[in-house]
């Protein structure tokens, strides 16, 4: 899976439910727990998710509507004379009249033309795939973060390998003296010498080891892993990264790469996409000049008693009132309102095109020094082999000196420290390489 190596998060970050396996962590289990696990990422997937809803939101307006209202009471008419008393039956009655009172009423409404409200789910739709190419962005944002602080612990443990061989090469330097003093060709203060350099040595194994504890939790916090669960990770060392090949890829051309960006590289999209949204804001602050007309189509049962002949509820085509309506609202004057909108939305959307073009001129500098850096990266990672292959003869060859007393040990420690500056070099530049490429991949919007 070299290109997933070669940062794919359009690709991993679409498999969340990978299982990361056992053992050391790959790059590719590394970006796969990112998609599940990282808060940033989290975070813009709601924001991406919440614009979907106000999409849906702006389309309910021209749907139609059907409301269905009901009522059940008791209506009380005065007439006004307080207490009376009945004629016939002598009794006192009183002056008001009670009934019950039962209505329903069901109505459709229907938008034909709402100039704003069209062009507001235009605006919507554009903000919504806007916020959808952020997420996109961010997915990317994170994968390439993931990929560095990948590679800074895979570089601290490497240094430590290093450091840890270097310390070994003095400790048995330490020894060979030792003989030497014992056979009389070396001085005491040889022997006290090397001692010094190998606790030296020991001391800047230790120090890189807080480094590689740093770098770990550098990316367990990348990860959203726990501090409990960060003391044990560990990662796998890339195929890639194996070895002291001195041949690395070189990488496309600037205009190849550029090329690539601005079809695939989620911030462009999304600039485009913010462009569109404010040109509809636009077309909706001129559509409040325009009338709105509407249907309304409305069914209404009114009844003193709820069901039997004359109920409410009933025979569906006696005692009952419809309406069937055609509606035109025009505001014809509304002081300055509307151009002040229109104002402000041809406002916003100079200000979104200038942000685009931001965009695509921060995108030229990310993808000429993201190829920049893996270039000189990979001239580098040939020069440092060679390095080390000279280093590796030199401290061979220097050895072979000391055994004959033709060198002394001070010569040893300086080939030996130029072969752990070799190592280094070649570790620093291998590392810079793959994520100089990593970069390049993130800027592009993808794996090259």
């Amino acid at each position: 899976m070299k290109t997933l190596r070669a940062l794919a998060p359009t690709l991993l970050l679409a498999l969340p439910s990978l299982a990361v396996a056992e053992g050391p962590l790959t790059l590719d289990d590394a970006l796969a727990l990112a998609a599940r696990q990282n808060p940033d990422l989290a975070m813009a997937r709601e924001d991406a998710a919440s614009s979907g809803a106000d999409k849906s939101t702006a389309v309910a307006l021209v749907l139609p509507r059907l409301d269905l209202t009901a009522a059940a009471g008791q209506t009380r008419v005065d007439t006004g004379f307080g207490q009376i008393v009945d004629p016939i039956t002598g009794q006192v009655v009183s002056g008001y009249s009670k009934n019950a009172a039962y209505s329903w009423t069901a109505s459709v409404n229907q938008t034909l033309f709402d100039w704003p409200t069209f062009k507001g789910i235009q605006r919507a739709s554009a903000a919504a795939a806007a916020s959808q190419r952020q997420y996109d962005e961010a997915s990317l944002t994170v994968a390439f973060d993931v990929t560095r602080r990948f590679y800074e612990l895979v570089r601290a443990q490497r240094t430590l390998e290093v450091l840890e061989k270097t310390a070994a090469r003095t400790e048995e330097l330490v020894r060979r003296v030792d003989a030497l003093y014992g056979a009389g060709k070396a001085t005491r203060a040889d022997t006290y010498t090397n001692r010094v350099n190998l606790g030296n040595d020991r001391i800047a194994a230790e120090q890189q080891r807080a480094v590689v504890v740093q770098a770990r939790t550098a990316l367990a916090q990348v990860l959203g892993k726990g501090d409990a669960e960060s003391a044990k990770l560990e990662v796998a060392v890339p195929p890639s990264l194996a070895g002291n090949a001195a041949k690395v890829a070189e990488p496309p051309t600037p205009e190849a790469v550029l090329e690539i960006a601005r079809k695939r590289r989620p911030a462009v999209a999304a600039a485009r996409e913010q462009v569109k949204t404010a040109e509809a804001s636009i077309g909706a602050s001129q559509g409040r000049y325009l009338p709105v007309v509407a249907a309304q189509l409305s069914y209404n049962r009114d009844a003193s008693k709820l069901t039997g002949e004359g109920g409410v509820i009933s025979d569906p085509q006696k005692g009952y009132s419809s309406s069937a309506l055609l509606t035109l609202t025009w505001n014809l004057f509304e002081g300055l309102g509307t151009s002040a909108a229109i104002q402000r939305a041809e406002s916003q959307a100079r200000r979104a095109r200038a942000a685009e073009d931001r965009v695509l001129s921060a995108l030229v500098k990310e993808i000429a020094d993201a190829r920049a850096q893996a270039a000189s990266s990979a001239v580098q990672v040939g020069l440092a082999s060679d390095n080390l292959a000279t280093a590796e003869n030199a401290l061979a060859l220097a050895r072979e000196r000391l055994e004959t007393g033709l060198a002394t040990q001070l010569e040893v420690r300086e080939a030996n420290l130029n072969l752990t500056r070799a190592e280094l070099s070649l570790v620093e530049a291998r590392i810079a390489h793959a994520e100089a490429f990593a970069d390049l991949a993130r800027a592009s919007g993808g794996p090259l």
